[in-house]
This record gives structure tokens, C-alpha cells and sequence, in this order.
């Protein structure tokens, strides 16, 4: 399979709180990957961090086999996002509400799905 993210040893520290401590996971092309977790886990600190709206203290992020800091451009041309509670159509599928908010790029590519 080919990884289409790579974490390695993720973390952030906000002064004394560790709100991400060492978090490393793959995600390989057509895998379905979601964050579980009480609030105040780290869930959305991870997400930040993979789309370089906040920096990590440690670690390495790889999204399609580059370095996310050495081709952010690039890459998050190719990425679509949405964070904390977006308004969903209940009555449609994931796939068909992602559809809608696609711009000139789908946010969910066919081969992946």
C-alpha cells in the first residue's frame, strides 16, 4: 500500500500543557481514518498540525511522500478540510455532503474512495 500520511513522533506543548505528546499513525491511499477521543485529547491539535495552522514542537508529518513543511504549498493544494462541527445534510452520505462543499478540486478524490 502507499501511505498518503505519515506521522512520526507528533507533539505540541501550549507552556505546561502537553496537548499532543508523541502521536505517530499511518494513513495509506483508501483508508478511512478518524480521531476518537474525550475533549481536550488532542483530536483537533492534530488536524491543526496537519494543516499547518499551528506548528508542532516535535515531530514529522508526511502527506503524499513529502515533507508537509518543505512542500506545504503543494501539498495542501491537494487538501480539503473541515474542523470542529460542520453543518452536514443528515439525510445524505458522507461522501455526497463532501460533494457539496467541493470546489474546482473534490475533496474526496474517486481513487481513494
Amino acid at each position: 500500500m502507499v501511505a498518503i500520511i505519515q506521522v512520526s513522533n507528533l507533539s505540541k506543548q501550549f507552556k505546561d500543557i502537553h496537548a499532543v505528546d508523541d502521536l505517530s499513525f499511518t494513513v495509506e491511499k483508501g483508508d478511512v481514518y478518524g480521531f476518537l477521543g474525550q475533549n481536550g485529547a488532542g483530536k483537533s491539535t492534530s488536524i491543526r498540525m496537519l494543516l499547518t495552522l499551528i506548528k508542532p514542537t516535535a515531530g514529522q508529518i508526511s502527506i503524499f511522500g513529502k515533507d508537509l513543511f518543505t512542500h506545504r504549498r503543494e501539498i495542501l493544494k491537494q487538501v480539503g478540510a473541515i474542523i470542529e462541527k460542520p453543518d452536514l445534510y443528515k439525510y445524505l452520505s458522507a461522501y455526497d455532503n463532501l460533494s457539496i462543499l467541493q470546489t474546482k478540486r473534490a475533496l474526496v478524490p474517486k481513487e481513494l474512495c
